[in-house]
C-alpha cells in the first residue's frame, strides 16, 4: 500500500516536472516566432466560416464526385470525367465531406503559410524583417480573401504550396548540386498533379535560379544546359510522367493522356472560340506570349541595375499572370496562382529605388489594368460570409435560415431529401445539370456514362454517348434542374418510360415507370 502511495506520489511529480518544461519550451518558442502564431490565427479565423458552409460550390462538388468514384475503385477518367490530374480528386476522396475537405484546406493553408513565413525571411534578410512580415501578411489576407474564392478548395491554393516549398529549398543565397536541385524539382512537380498551369511558375523559378543570376549572356546560355536546370526541370516533370506511366499500366493510359493532355490544350481555347478546337490567335495566347517574352527579355536586360528581388518578384508575377490567363476565363479562384509572387512583389515598392524598378512596376501595373479591362475577373462577396457566419453563431438565424443563403442550396437539399426518403441503397439516379451537388447529398455516382454535369456533355457533344448509357442504367430518377439546356434525346425518352414525380418550377424529378413512389 505504501509503495503504491509513493508511486503514485513520484508519478505527480514526474507529470509536473515535464509539464512545466513543455510550458516552458512552448512559452519560449513562442517568444521566438510571434508573428509566425500571430499569422497562423488569422488563417484560422479567416476560414473558420469555410468549416460550416454548406454543399454549394459547383466545383468542389465535382470533386467530391470524382474523389467518391475513386473511392469506390471506379476508373478514373475512363469512367469518371474531369479534366484536371488526379490528386486533387484523390484529397476529396480521404477528406469525403465538404467539412474536412474544407479542413483539409486549412491544414494545407498554416502550412503554407509556416513555408511563407520562412521564404519572406529568405527573400527579404535579417534587416528587412518587417517587409518579411508584410509579405507574410499580405499572402495570408490574399489566399484567404473571399473576394477572389480563397476559402475555396480550389486547384490554384493547392498547387503553389509546393512550388513555395521548392524555393524555399533552393534559395539562391546558397549553391547546391544536382541532387539538391532534382529533389526541390520533384515537390514542385507535385503541384502539376493539381493543375497544369503550375508549369508557368516553376519555368519562372528555373529562369532567375538559372538564367538571370548568371553575370553574362554566355553563362545564361550556358545554365540552360546545366546539371541544377536540367535536375530541377525534370525533377518538376516527373511526378506528372509518373501518371502517366501508372494510367497507361492500369489499360486506360489513353483516356488519362485525352483528358490531361489533349483536352486541356483545347481547353485553353474553349472559352473564346465556344469550342475545344486549339487556336491560339483567336484565343489571345500569341499576344499575352508576345507580351511575356518582350518584358522577360526586358528584365534580363536590365537585371543588374534592378534590386534582385524585384528581379524574382517582377518575373514570377508575369509568368503566374500568364497560366492563370491560360484559358482567358474570368473565374477569380484563377488569381489565386499570383498570390505568392505578388506578396513578395508589393513591399519591394519601399527598396524600389533605381529607374528601372519603377518601369517594371509601372509595367505590371499596366498589364494587370489591361487584363482586367478586357477579362473582366468577377468577384465574390466578402463581408456577407463573416456576417452569416456571425449570425449563424450567435443564434440570431438557424441552421436552415444560413444554409439556404447559399447558391441553390435551397433547391439542392430539397431536392436530395425527397430522393433520400424514396431510395433504396442499390438504387441510381442521374442529374441533368451543371450543378453535381445532388449526387453528393445522395452518396451517389452518375448512371449517364462518366460525364458528371451538363456542361460537360454540351461541350463535349457526348449526347449520344450519354443516351446510351441511360438507356442501359436505367436509373430510377432523373433529375432535370432548371437552365441544364435542351436534350431532346432525353427529354423523348423521359416522355416515354419515366413520370413526373416532384416539380418545383422548372426543376423536375423523374421516376422510372412503373416504380412506386
Amino acid at each position: 500500500m505504501l509503495l503504491r502511495e509513493k508511486a503514485k506520489k513520484e508519478s505527480k511529480v514526474w507529470y509536473a516536472f515535464f509539464m512545466r518544461k513543455w510550458l516552458a519550451a512552448a512559452h519560449g518558442w513562442g517568444n521566438k516566432h510571434e508573428w509566425l502564431l500571430l499569422l497562423l490565427v488569422a488563417v484560422i479565423v479567416l476560414r473558420i466560416p469555410s468549416l460550416v458552409t454548406p454543399h454549394y460550390y459547383g466545383d468542389e462538388e465535382i470533386y467530391l464526385v470524382m474523389g467518391r468514384a475513386w473511392r469506390m475503385g471506379v476508373p478514373l477518367y475512363q469512367a469518371m470525367f474531369d479534366h484536371k490530374p488526379p490528386l486533387i480528386y484523390i484529397l476529396a476522396g480521404i477528406f469525403p465531406t465538404i467539412a474536412a475537405f474544407r479542413g483539409m484546406l486549412l491544414l494545407m493553408m498554416m502550412g503554407h503559410t509556416v513555408l511563407f513565413w520562412k521564404l519572406s525571411k529568405l527573400f527579404w534578410g535579417e534587416k528587412n524583417r518587417n517587409l518579411a512580415k508584410w509579405s507574410s501578411g499580405i499572402f495570408v489576407l490574399l489566399s484567404s480573401w473571399p473576394l477572389i474564392e480563397g476559402l475555396i478548395v480550389n486547384a490554384e491554393l493547392l498547387m503553389m504550396l509546393p512550388i513555395t516549398a521548392s524555393l524555399v529549398m533552393i534559395w539562391p543565397n546558397r549553391k547546391y548540386g544536382w541532387k539538391k536541385y532534382l529533389l526541390a524539382g520533384l515537390v514542385a512537380g507535385i503541384g502539376w498533379l493539381y493543375k497544369i498551369p503550375v508549369m508557368f511558375d516553376a519555368i519562372a523559378l528555373a529562369l532567375y535560379l538559372f538564367i538571370f543570376r548568371a553575370d553574362t549572356l554566355g553563362k545564361s546560355l550556358r545554365n540552360i544546359f546545366s546539371g541544377g536546370m536540367i535536375a530541377y526541370l525534370g525533377g518538376f516533370v516527373l511526378p506528372l510522367l509518373m501518371t502517366f506511366g501508372y494510367y497507361f499500366a492500369k489499360g486506360h493510359g489513353n483516356d488519362y493522356l485525352g483528358t490531361v493532355l489533349t483536352m486541356n490544350v483545347g481547353y485553353v481555347s474553349s472559352w473564346s472560340t465556344s469550342s475545344y478546337a486549339f487556336n491560339p490567335f483567336q484565343s489571345g495566347l500569341v499576344v499575352r506570349g508576345t507580351i511575356l517574352a518582350i518584358f522577360t527579355l526586358l528584365i534580363y536586360l536590365f537585371r543588374k541595375r534592378m534590386d534582385r528581388r524585384v528581379v524574382l518578384a517582377a518575373i514570377w508575377v508575369s509568368f503566374a499572370w500568364f497560366g492563370a490567363l491560360l484559358s482567358s476565363r474570368p473565374y477569380p479562384h484563377y488569381l489565386q496562382e499570383l498570390i505568392p509572387a505578388v506578396a513578395l512583389l508589393i513591399p519591394t515598392l519601399f527598396v524600389a529605388k533605381r529607374i528601372w524598378e519603377w518601369i517594371v512596376w509601372a509595367i505590371l501595373l499596366g498589364i494587370t489594368i489591361w487584363t482586367q479591362w478586357t477579362v473582366g475577373f468577377w468577384g465574390y462577396p466578402t463581408w456577407s460570409v463573416y456576417q452569416n457566419f456571425g449570425q449563424l453563431i450567435t443564434r440570431q438565424i438557424t441552421p436552415t435560415e444560413y444554409r439556404n443563403r447559399f447558391d441553390n442550396t435551397q433547391r439542392n437539399y430539397a431536392i436530395a431529401t425527397y430522393l433520400n426518403d424514396r431510395l433504396t441503397s442499390k438504387d441510381e439516379i442521374f442529374v441533368w445539370g451543371s450543378d453535381a451537388t445532388i449526387y453528393n447529398l445522395t452518396n451517389r455516382l452518375p448512371t449517364g456514362g462518366k460525364y458528371i454535369v451538363s456542361f460537360h456533355v454540351h461541350d463535349l457533344k457526348k449526347y449520344n454517348y450519354t443516351m446510351e448509357n441511360l438507356r442501359r442504367n436505367k436509373p430510377k430518377a432523373v433529375v432535370v434542374l432548371q437552365d441544364a439546356g435542351d436534350f431532346p434525346a432525353m427529354e423523348e425518352w423521359l416522355a416515354q418510360e419515366y413520370r413526373e414525380g416532384w416539380q418545383d418550377g422548372a426543376n423536375t424529378v423523374y421516376w422510372k415507370i412503373p416504380e412506386e413512389l
